[in-house]
Protein backbone atom coordinates (compact mmCIF):
# COMPACT_ATOMS: atom_id res chain seq x y z
CA UNK A 1 0.00 0.00 0.00
CA UNK A 2 1.33 3.40 -1.00
CA UNK A 3 0.92 6.67 0.89
CA UNK A 4 1.15 9.72 -1.40
CA UNK A 5 2.79 12.70 0.33
CA UNK A 6 2.63 16.22 -1.10
CA UNK A 7 4.46 18.94 0.84
CA UNK A 8 4.18 22.66 0.14
CA UNK A 9 6.05 25.56 1.72
CA UNK A 10 5.30 29.20 0.93
CA UNK A 11 7.66 31.99 1.96
CA UNK A 12 6.09 35.46 1.95
CA UNK A 13 7.68 38.89 2.27
CA UNK A 14 5.33 41.88 2.45
CA UNK A 15 5.85 45.61 2.81
CA UNK A 16 3.15 48.27 3.22
CA UNK A 17 3.16 52.07 3.36
CA UNK A 18 0.00 53.92 4.40
CA UNK A 19 -0.37 57.70 4.63
CA UNK A 20 -3.19 60.18 5.08
CA UNK A 21 -3.38 63.92 4.53
CA UNK A 22 -6.04 66.26 5.86
CA UNK A 23 -6.70 68.64 2.95
CA UNK A 24 -9.36 70.65 4.78
CA UNK A 25 -11.92 70.20 7.52
CA UNK A 26 -14.12 68.12 5.19
CA UNK A 27 -11.55 66.57 2.83
CA UNK A 28 -9.04 63.78 3.48
CA UNK A 29 -6.62 62.04 1.13
CA UNK A 30 -5.38 58.51 1.83
CA UNK A 31 -2.55 56.98 -0.21
CA UNK A 32 0.11 54.32 -0.07
CA UNK A 33 1.93 51.42 -1.68
CA UNK A 34 2.39 47.74 -1.01
CA UNK A 35 4.53 44.85 -2.15
CA UNK A 36 4.15 41.11 -1.64
CA UNK A 37 6.69 38.49 -2.72
CA UNK A 38 5.79 34.78 -2.66
CA UNK A 39 8.13 31.83 -3.22
CA UNK A 40 6.51 28.39 -3.45
CA UNK A 41 8.34 25.18 -2.66
CA UNK A 42 6.56 21.94 -3.56
CA UNK A 43 7.70 18.33 -3.45
CA UNK A 44 6.14 14.90 -3.59
CA UNK A 45 7.03 11.38 -2.58
CA UNK A 46 5.29 8.02 -2.52
CA UNK A 47 5.90 5.96 0.61
CA UNK A 48 5.49 2.21 0.91
CA UNK A 49 3.63 1.89 4.21
CA UNK A 50 4.93 -1.62 4.92
CA UNK A 51 8.62 -1.10 4.18
CA UNK A 52 8.83 2.66 4.85
CA UNK A 53 10.74 3.21 1.62
CA UNK A 54 10.01 6.36 -0.35
CA UNK A 55 10.49 7.33 -3.98
CA UNK A 56 10.29 10.77 -5.55
CA UNK A 57 6.87 11.56 -7.03
CA UNK A 58 5.28 14.44 -8.89
CA UNK A 59 4.72 17.58 -6.81
CA UNK A 60 1.39 19.37 -6.73
CA UNK A 61 2.86 22.74 -7.84
CA UNK A 62 5.92 23.78 -9.87
CA UNK A 63 8.75 23.75 -7.33
CA UNK A 64 10.52 27.10 -6.89
CA UNK A 65 7.81 29.12 -8.60
CA UNK A 66 7.19 32.76 -7.63
CA UNK A 67 4.16 35.06 -7.49
CA UNK A 68 4.69 38.75 -6.79
CA UNK A 69 2.28 41.66 -6.40
CA UNK A 70 2.95 45.41 -6.40
CA UNK A 71 0.41 48.19 -5.97
CA UNK A 72 0.01 51.93 -5.42
CA UNK A 73 -3.30 53.43 -4.37
CA UNK A 74 -5.09 56.55 -3.28
CA UNK A 75 -8.54 57.41 -1.99
CA UNK A 76 -10.35 60.67 -1.36
CA UNK A 77 -13.14 61.51 1.08
CA UNK A 78 -15.16 64.72 0.98
CA UNK A 79 -18.05 65.70 3.21
CA UNK A 80 -19.89 67.76 0.61
CA UNK A 81 -22.58 68.87 3.05
CA UNK A 82 -24.15 67.87 6.34
CA UNK A 83 -26.16 65.25 4.43
CA UNK A 84 -23.83 64.06 1.64
CA UNK A 85 -20.40 62.41 1.80
CA UNK A 86 -18.41 61.26 -1.23
CA UNK A 87 -15.64 58.65 -1.25
CA UNK A 88 -13.60 57.49 -4.24
CA UNK A 89 -10.34 55.75 -4.94
CA UNK A 90 -7.98 54.34 -7.56
CA UNK A 91 -5.48 51.50 -7.33
CA UNK A 92 -2.90 50.21 -9.79
CA UNK A 93 -1.95 46.54 -9.48
CA UNK A 94 1.01 44.80 -11.11
CA UNK A 95 1.36 41.03 -10.78
CA UNK A 96 4.16 38.77 -11.99
CA UNK A 97 4.27 34.98 -12.02
CA UNK A 98 7.11 32.66 -12.96
CA UNK A 99 6.85 28.87 -12.92
CA UNK A 100 8.98 26.13 -14.45
CA UNK A 101 7.25 22.78 -14.94
CA UNK A 102 8.91 19.42 -14.33
CA UNK A 103 8.10 17.13 -17.26
CA UNK A 104 9.63 14.05 -15.61
CA UNK A 105 6.27 12.66 -14.55
CA UNK A 106 3.84 14.41 -16.92
CA UNK A 107 4.63 15.22 -20.58
CA UNK A 108 3.44 18.82 -20.50
CA UNK A 109 3.61 20.51 -23.92
CA UNK A 110 5.05 23.58 -22.17
CA UNK A 111 8.05 24.17 -19.92
CA UNK A 112 7.25 27.53 -18.33
CA UNK A 113 4.46 29.88 -17.38
CA UNK A 114 5.36 33.58 -17.39
CA UNK A 115 2.80 36.20 -16.53
CA UNK A 116 3.09 39.96 -16.15
CA UNK A 117 -0.25 41.73 -15.93
CA UNK A 118 -1.60 44.91 -14.47
CA UNK A 119 -4.86 46.78 -14.06
CA UNK A 120 -6.31 49.99 -12.69
CA UNK A 121 -9.27 49.46 -10.39
CA UNK A 122 -11.43 52.00 -8.70
CA UNK A 123 -14.41 52.70 -6.50
CA UNK A 124 -16.85 55.55 -5.94
CA UNK A 125 -19.65 55.91 -3.46
CA UNK A 126 -22.07 58.40 -1.95
CA UNK A 127 -23.66 58.35 1.51
CA UNK A 128 -26.79 60.46 1.85
CA UNK A 129 -28.51 61.31 5.16
CA UNK A 130 -31.94 62.73 4.27
CA UNK A 131 -32.65 62.82 8.02
CA UNK A 132 -30.74 61.94 11.16
CA UNK A 133 -32.19 58.44 11.37
CA UNK A 134 -31.91 57.61 7.64
CA UNK A 135 -28.90 56.65 5.51
CA UNK A 136 -28.86 55.86 1.78
CA UNK A 137 -25.71 54.33 0.23
CA UNK A 138 -24.77 53.91 -3.43
CA UNK A 139 -21.42 52.34 -4.36
CA UNK A 140 -19.72 51.23 -7.57
CA UNK A 141 -16.38 49.43 -7.83
CA UNK A 142 -14.17 47.43 -10.14
CA UNK A 143 -11.96 44.51 -9.18
CA UNK A 144 -9.06 42.55 -10.64
CA UNK A 145 -7.62 39.12 -9.81
CA UNK A 146 -4.54 37.79 -11.52
CA UNK A 147 -3.97 34.02 -11.71
CA UNK A 148 -1.87 32.61 -8.87
CA UNK A 149 0.29 29.48 -8.69
CA UNK A 150 -2.69 27.38 -7.65
CA UNK A 151 -4.71 28.55 -10.67
CA UNK A 152 -1.95 28.17 -13.25
CA UNK A 153 0.27 25.32 -12.10
CA UNK A 154 -1.65 22.81 -10.00
CA UNK A 155 -1.69 19.07 -10.69
CA UNK A 156 -4.31 17.63 -8.37
CA UNK A 157 -7.05 15.00 -8.28
CA UNK A 158 -10.03 17.23 -7.57
CA UNK A 159 -12.36 14.21 -7.51
CA UNK A 160 -12.11 10.49 -8.29
CA UNK A 161 -11.64 10.02 -12.02
CA UNK A 162 -10.62 13.65 -12.69
CA UNK A 163 -7.31 15.51 -12.54
CA UNK A 164 -6.60 19.23 -12.77
CA UNK A 165 -3.57 20.11 -14.92
CA UNK A 166 -1.69 23.40 -15.45
CA UNK A 167 -2.93 26.04 -17.87
CA UNK A 168 -0.17 28.60 -18.62
CA UNK A 169 -2.52 30.56 -20.92
CA UNK A 170 -4.85 31.58 -18.08
CA UNK A 171 -5.70 35.29 -18.01
CA UNK A 172 -6.82 37.67 -15.26
CA UNK A 173 -10.46 38.07 -14.33
CA UNK A 174 -12.22 41.38 -13.73
CA UNK A 175 -15.21 42.30 -11.58
CA UNK A 176 -17.66 45.20 -11.92
CA UNK A 177 -19.92 45.70 -8.91
CA UNK A 178 -22.74 47.90 -7.74
CA UNK A 179 -24.51 48.12 -4.37
CA UNK A 180 -27.44 50.09 -3.02
CA UNK A 181 -28.30 50.16 0.66
CA UNK A 182 -30.74 51.73 3.12
CA UNK A 183 -30.30 52.07 6.88
CA UNK A 184 -32.97 53.20 9.33
CA UNK A 185 -32.60 53.94 13.05
CA UNK A 186 -35.88 53.52 14.92
CA UNK A 187 -36.41 55.05 18.35
CA UNK A 188 -32.62 55.20 18.88
CA UNK A 189 -32.65 51.49 19.79
CA UNK A 190 -33.41 49.52 16.62
CA UNK A 191 -31.27 49.73 13.46
CA UNK A 192 -32.27 48.04 10.19
CA UNK A 193 -29.82 47.80 7.27
CA UNK A 194 -30.88 46.45 3.85
CA UNK A 195 -28.81 46.29 0.65
CA UNK A 196 -28.85 44.73 -2.79
CA UNK A 197 -25.75 43.96 -4.87
CA UNK A 198 -24.77 42.82 -8.35
CA UNK A 199 -21.36 41.75 -9.66
CA UNK A 200 -20.34 40.94 -13.23
CA UNK A 201 -17.22 38.80 -13.65
CA UNK A 202 -15.48 39.12 -17.02
CA UNK A 203 -13.00 36.41 -18.03
CA UNK A 204 -14.09 34.54 -14.89
CA UNK A 205 -11.71 31.73 -13.84
CA UNK A 206 -13.63 28.45 -13.63
CA UNK A 207 -12.76 24.76 -13.78
CA UNK A 208 -13.74 23.01 -17.03
CA UNK A 209 -12.80 20.00 -19.13
CA UNK A 210 -9.45 20.38 -20.87
CA UNK A 211 -6.99 18.44 -23.04
CA UNK A 212 -3.33 17.62 -22.52
CA UNK A 213 -1.33 16.81 -25.65
CA UNK A 214 -4.64 16.31 -27.42
CA UNK A 215 -5.88 13.80 -24.83
CA UNK A 216 -8.99 14.39 -22.75
CA UNK A 217 -7.89 11.74 -20.18
CA UNK A 218 -4.54 10.67 -18.70
CA UNK A 219 -3.28 8.13 -16.19
CA UNK A 220 -3.00 9.81 -12.77
CA UNK A 221 -1.98 7.80 -9.67
CA UNK A 222 -2.68 4.62 -11.60
CA UNK A 223 -6.21 5.62 -12.65
CA UNK A 224 -7.51 6.87 -15.99
CA UNK A 225 -8.68 10.40 -15.16
CA UNK A 226 -10.56 13.07 -17.08
CA UNK A 227 -8.38 16.14 -17.72
CA UNK A 228 -9.60 19.48 -16.37
CA UNK A 229 -8.02 22.91 -15.91
CA UNK A 230 -8.84 26.36 -14.61
CA UNK A 231 -9.95 28.34 -17.66
CA UNK A 232 -11.42 31.74 -18.51
CA UNK A 233 -15.17 31.68 -19.04
CA UNK A 234 -16.84 34.42 -21.05
CA UNK A 235 -18.63 35.89 -18.03
CA UNK A 236 -20.36 35.14 -14.76
CA UNK A 237 -22.83 36.97 -12.53
CA UNK A 238 -23.40 37.12 -8.78
CA UNK A 239 -26.34 39.01 -7.30
CA UNK A 240 -28.42 39.06 -4.15
CA UNK A 241 -29.34 40.97 -1.03
CA UNK A 242 -28.45 41.13 2.63
CA UNK A 243 -30.23 42.33 5.75
CA UNK A 244 -28.95 43.23 9.22
CA UNK A 245 -30.96 44.13 12.31
CA UNK A 246 -29.56 45.28 15.65
CA UNK A 247 -31.65 46.14 18.71
CA UNK A 248 -30.78 47.42 22.19
CA UNK A 249 -33.05 45.73 24.74
CA UNK A 250 -33.58 46.63 28.42
CA UNK A 251 -31.37 45.44 31.29
CA UNK A 252 -28.22 44.93 29.23
CA UNK A 253 -29.71 42.61 26.62
CA UNK A 254 -29.28 43.02 22.89
CA UNK A 255 -30.40 41.33 19.69
CA UNK A 256 -28.56 41.02 16.37
CA UNK A 257 -29.64 39.21 13.22
CA UNK A 258 -28.21 38.94 9.73
CA UNK A 259 -29.34 37.25 6.54
CA UNK A 260 -27.62 36.90 3.15
CA UNK A 261 -29.06 35.47 -0.05
CA UNK A 262 -27.19 35.29 -3.35
CA UNK A 263 -27.32 33.55 -6.70
CA UNK A 264 -24.65 33.07 -9.33
CA UNK A 265 -24.51 31.98 -12.95
CA UNK A 266 -21.73 31.39 -15.44
CA UNK A 267 -21.78 31.27 -19.23
CA UNK A 268 -20.85 27.87 -20.66
CA UNK A 269 -18.96 27.18 -23.89
CA UNK A 270 -22.21 26.57 -25.80
CA UNK A 271 -23.67 29.92 -24.71
CA UNK A 272 -26.03 28.47 -22.11
CA UNK A 273 -25.80 29.30 -18.41
CA UNK A 274 -25.38 27.19 -15.29
CA UNK A 275 -25.10 27.81 -11.52
CA UNK A 276 -21.75 29.24 -10.44
CA UNK A 277 -19.77 26.95 -8.14
CA UNK A 278 -18.32 29.50 -5.72
CA UNK A 279 -21.64 31.04 -4.65
CA UNK A 280 -22.61 29.93 -1.15
CA UNK A 281 -26.18 29.04 -0.16
CA UNK A 282 -28.24 31.53 1.81
CA UNK A 283 -26.95 31.94 5.35
CA UNK A 284 -27.54 33.97 8.46
CA UNK A 285 -27.38 34.18 12.21
CA UNK A 286 -29.30 35.32 15.27
CA UNK A 287 -27.54 36.59 18.43
CA UNK A 288 -29.01 37.27 21.86
CA UNK A 289 -26.37 39.19 23.84
CA UNK A 290 -26.03 40.31 27.44
CA UNK A 291 -23.52 42.72 28.96
CA UNK A 292 -23.24 43.77 32.57
CA UNK A 293 -20.26 45.00 34.54
CA UNK A 294 -17.34 42.70 33.65
CA UNK A 295 -19.35 40.02 31.83
CA UNK A 296 -20.46 39.63 28.23
CA UNK A 297 -22.51 36.68 26.94
CA UNK A 298 -23.67 35.68 23.46
CA UNK A 299 -26.21 32.96 22.74
CA UNK A 300 -26.45 32.55 18.99
CA UNK A 301 -27.54 30.33 16.14
CA UNK A 302 -26.02 30.05 12.67
CA UNK A 303 -27.71 28.48 9.66
CA UNK A 304 -27.05 27.66 5.99
CA UNK A 305 -29.70 26.91 3.39
CA UNK A 306 -29.98 23.97 1.02
CA UNK A 307 -28.65 23.75 -2.53
CA UNK A 308 -30.59 21.13 -4.47
CA UNK A 309 -29.06 18.88 -7.11
CA UNK A 310 -30.57 20.98 -9.93
CA UNK A 311 -29.02 24.14 -8.45
CA UNK A 312 -25.53 22.70 -7.99
CA UNK A 313 -22.85 23.81 -10.45
CA UNK A 314 -22.21 21.16 -13.14
CA UNK A 315 -18.74 20.51 -11.71
CA UNK A 316 -20.35 19.63 -8.36
CA UNK A 317 -23.10 17.31 -9.60
CA UNK A 318 -20.69 14.38 -10.00
CA UNK A 319 -19.27 14.68 -6.47
CA UNK A 320 -21.46 12.24 -4.58
CA UNK A 321 -18.52 11.54 -2.27
CA UNK A 322 -18.61 15.03 -0.65
CA UNK A 323 -22.39 15.65 -0.59
CA UNK A 324 -25.47 13.99 0.87
CA UNK A 325 -27.82 12.11 -1.48
CA UNK A 326 -31.41 13.19 -2.03
CA UNK A 327 -34.42 10.93 -2.52
CA UNK A 328 -33.37 10.28 -6.13
CA UNK A 329 -29.83 9.33 -5.16
CA UNK A 330 -28.40 12.60 -6.51
CA UNK A 331 -25.88 14.71 -4.55
CA UNK A 332 -27.09 17.89 -2.88
CA UNK A 333 -26.04 20.22 -0.07
CA UNK A 334 -28.51 19.98 2.84
CA UNK A 335 -29.43 22.88 5.08
CA UNK A 336 -27.97 22.96 8.58
CA UNK A 337 -27.86 25.00 11.76
CA UNK A 338 -25.86 25.22 14.99
CA UNK A 339 -26.68 26.60 18.43
CA UNK A 340 -23.76 28.11 20.36
CA UNK A 341 -22.93 30.14 23.45
CA UNK A 342 -19.89 32.28 24.31
CA UNK A 343 -19.02 33.97 27.62
CA UNK A 344 -16.37 36.60 28.32
CA UNK A 345 -15.49 37.65 31.86
CA UNK A 346 -12.98 40.36 32.73
CA UNK A 347 -11.52 38.85 35.93
CA UNK A 348 -9.15 41.77 36.55
CA UNK A 349 -7.91 44.71 34.53
CA UNK A 350 -5.17 42.43 33.22
CA UNK A 351 -6.87 39.00 32.94
CA UNK A 352 -9.74 37.96 30.69
CA UNK A 353 -11.53 34.58 30.71
CA UNK A 354 -13.28 33.26 27.57
CA UNK A 355 -15.37 30.08 27.48
CA UNK A 356 -17.72 28.74 24.86
CA UNK A 357 -19.82 25.75 23.84
CA UNK A 358 -20.26 25.32 20.08
CA UNK A 359 -22.77 23.15 18.23
CA UNK A 360 -24.66 22.46 21.46
CA UNK A 361 -27.16 20.13 19.77
CA UNK A 362 -24.29 18.15 18.17
CA UNK A 363 -25.47 18.56 14.57
CA UNK A 364 -23.64 16.67 11.86
CA UNK A 365 -23.12 18.87 8.80
CA UNK A 366 -20.68 19.84 6.07
CA UNK A 367 -20.10 23.43 4.98
CA UNK A 368 -20.96 23.81 1.30
CA UNK A 369 -18.45 22.24 -1.12
CA UNK A 370 -15.90 21.52 1.63
CA UNK A 371 -16.17 17.73 1.64
CA UNK A 372 -15.21 17.80 5.34
CA UNK A 373 -17.68 17.35 8.19
CA UNK A 374 -17.62 20.20 10.68
CA UNK A 375 -16.95 19.79 14.39
CA UNK A 376 -19.61 18.30 16.61
CA UNK A 377 -20.29 19.58 20.11
CA UNK A 378 -17.08 21.15 21.41
CA UNK A 379 -15.94 23.23 24.38
CA UNK A 380 -13.50 26.14 24.16
CA UNK A 381 -11.73 27.90 27.02
CA UNK A 382 -8.95 30.47 27.07
CA UNK A 383 -7.33 32.92 29.45
CA UNK A 384 -5.83 36.15 28.16
CA UNK A 385 -3.34 38.33 30.04
CA UNK A 386 -2.43 41.89 29.03
CA UNK A 387 -0.13 44.45 30.61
Amino acid sequence: TTLANRIEEVNVVSLNFDFDKKLSENQTLYYGAEMQLNKVGSEGNDEDIRSGESVVAASRYPDGSSWNSFAVYGSYSNKLSEKVTFQGGLRYNLVTLDATFDTTFYPFPFAKADLTTGAITGSAGINYHPAEEWLLKLNFSTGFRAPNIDDVGKVFDSEPGSVIVPNPDLKSEYAYSGEFGISKLINHSLEVDLSIFYTLLDNAMVRRDFTLNGNDSIIYDGEMSKVQAIQNAASAWVYGFQADVEADLPDGFGLRANFNYQLGEEELDDGSTAPLRHVAPMYGGLHLTYARNRMQADLYGVFNGEISYDNLAPSEQDKAYIYALDGNGDPYSPSWYTLNIKLLYQVTDYMQLNIGLENITDQRYRPYSSGISASGRNFIASVRFSL
